[in-house]
């Protein structure tokens, strides 16, 4: 099969170097120009009818050479033959036999067609280069070697064929030695000088060191050389696209659907899955529809499903996903999943923000992402819908498995929503009052998940110290853990008052927050402290935030200054 890379960005043309009429020449020259374009079926209808109203051996090899580049091997096998009826000693149609052999694996007929070719015209640059190029069309047939061997024979005879210049690069190219196919695309810009191809040639070789700078400004040489050279804009929208520029990736992909009047369905795939990334996913529904009955590609489900997602259309992108799923399972990835199990959420219809599918789907996707930071973000997607449904538990094991996969890039949010969770589930423990087993473990239960909510925000007030609600928290959790022990013995006495610090004078500080904060400080003084003047002033404060504050009234009226603490 023809190498993808040689049939899409290398396609090679030989311009003059068979003897022919200025007519002719103009006609094959034409076609020879919307086939470096990918003006394919352009291309195809100039060169059949040379051959049907002109047959002769060298339209004949342009026919053949036209349908050996577009993979019809047979068809260019049957039209090197007829060139051959018509003139048994022209070479140039031995050596299309020998890339169609070549190209269908007989390397042994391949190489004796080469070396009678080579034999019979040993000085004649033309077939040397014919020889040298079809030793570089085929991914899984080729030479690169014995190609750059007899191309430097032809560039020996004649220094002017461009187009030998560039089959070299691409003989290096296979080899990996993208310094030296550059030199060689130059040589051809030298023989041929604004040459499109030899220019996109060299955008390639940077696109593929990621030197995407140099590339682009290669890819505009070419468009500059010829605005209709379509393949510069192939390759400018997967430059885009690597550069995440979707936008200007669909546009250059249109401009290539557009200029090459393609209708490869391989390609309008490619538009598709660009025009997706550019979030223009009705147009990209549109493209996959039209290639309904002409491609087998299960990628196109993946496609609909996201597209339909995106579209709210769920129904279509829950079908679509399954589909893929069922026919393609050794390409799932892990947004696959994403897609569906959030398709299933947003269908849930108990009054849920989630389906019990669409998280099972979402855990998937997370163990399946050989990313670990977005296996985090879908772990805390997970978390959030279940902290929603104040589903605290299942909110803690996502929010845990979130941060140990990527805690480097765990959020202060990610922080506070765990530190929350762990604090609600301990609240929603309850402890019999009895002396049993069970309530035992229940009373161990709920202390375990205090002391990890105190641990969390202190995690965050490390992260952010000057935030005063991480201080609030660890007062708070540690409170309820055993509210008389705590304010006999001041337990959280310093992050309240670390939270009064920071937080009096900060006007995104709800009242009520400080209210409960000056309450356990000013009980902590009157009772455990036994020094109701040090407790007067928080007593005051919490008089000017709530002047009806029954439990402040009473501790500073002089008949009872004493004051039981109230649950923060």
């Amino acid at each position: 099969m023809m190498n993808k890379r040689t049939k899409q960005f290398f396609s090679t043309v030989v311009v003059g170097v068979i003897s022919i009429s200025i007519g002719l020449a103009q006609s094959i020259q034409e076609g020879l120009d919307h086939l470096n374009a990918d003006r394919v079926k352009v291309a195809g209808e100039i060169f059949t009818k040379l051959a049907e109203s002109s047959p002769s051996a060298e339209n004949l090899f342009y026919l053949g050479y036209y349908n050996l580049k577009t993979d019809k091997l047979d068809q260019a096998a049957a039209a090197f033959e007829k060139g051959l009826q018509l003139e048994p000693k022209d070479m140039l149609n031995v050596v299309g036999q020998g890339a169609v052999a070549l190209g269908k694996g007989d390397r042994t007929k391949a190489t004796e067609l080469f070396q009678l070719a080579e034999k019979k015209k040993k000085k004649d640059a033309g077939i040397l280069f014919r020889i040298g190029e079809a030793y570089t069309l085929f991914e899984d047939n080729n030479d690169p070697a014995e190609a750059i061997r007899l191309l430097d024979e032809a560039i020996k005879r004649d220094k002017d064929i461009a187009d030998a210049y560039l089959a070299k690069g691409d003989a290096l190219m296979i080899k990996n030695e993208g310094g030296a196919a550059v030199t060689a695309y130059e040589y051809a810009l030298s023989a041929k000088p604004n040459y499109p191809l030899a220019n996109n040639r060299i955008g390639q070789v940077y696109l593929r060191g990621k030197n995407y700078n140099e590339a682009l400004n290669y890819y505009r040489k070419a468009i500059e050389a010829d605005p209709e050279f379509s393949p510069a804009y192939r390759d400018l929208a997967e430059l885009y696209f690597f550069a995440r520029q979707f936008k200007r990736a669909a546009e250059n992909m249109d401009m290539y659907i557009q200029k090459s009047q393609t209708t490869d369905p391989e390609m309008t795939l490619r538009a598709a899955q660009l025009i997706f990334t550019a979030d223009d996913y009705t147009r990209a529904l549109q493209l996959l529809d039209s290639l309904q009955g002409k491609l087998d590609n299960p990628m196109m489900l993946r496609m609909y499903g996201w597209s339909y997602f995106k579209t709210n259309e769920m129904d279509k992108a829950i079908e679509s996903l399954n589909k893929f799923i069922e026919v393609a399972p050794e390409k799932i990835i892990s947004d696959d999943y994403k897609f569906l199990g959030r398709a299933y959420n947003k269908l849930a219809t108990d009054g849920k923000e989630y389906d019990e599918k669409g998280m099972e789907y979402l855990v998937k996707a997370a163990e399946l992402d050989t990313s670990e930071a977005e296996a985090a973000v879908t772990y805390k997607e997970i978390a959030g819908l279940y902290n929603k449904e104040k589903e605290y538990e299942k909110a803690i094991e996502a929010y845990e498995k979130g941060i140990q996969l990527d805690t480097v890039k765990a959020s202060t949010q990610d922080y506070y929503a765990l530190g929350i969770a762990y604090l609600q589930s301990g609240i929603a423990v309850t402890v019999p009052d009895s002396a049993s087993a069970d309530s035992t473990e229940l009373a161990d239960t709920r202390r375990d998940f205090f002391l990890r909510s105190d641990s969390t925000f202190a995690i965050l007030a490390q992260k952010i110290p000057d935030w005063p609600f991480s201080y609030y928290w660890r007062g708070s959790s540690l409170y309820y853990i055993n509210s008389v022990e705590n304010i006999e013995k001041g337990i959280s006495l310093p992050h309240y008052e670390k939270f009064i610090e920071l937080g009096a004078n900060d006007s995104n500080v709800n009242k009520s927050f400080l209210i409960r904060a000056y309450n356990y400080v000013a009980a902590y003084y009157q009772t455990t402290g036994n020094d109701a003047e040090k407790a007067k002033p928080y007593w005051e404060k919490i008089l000017e935030l709530d002047p009806d504050n029954a439990a402040a009234k009473s501790a500073l009226t002089p008949v009872d200054s004493s004051a039981a603490a109230t649950t923060p």
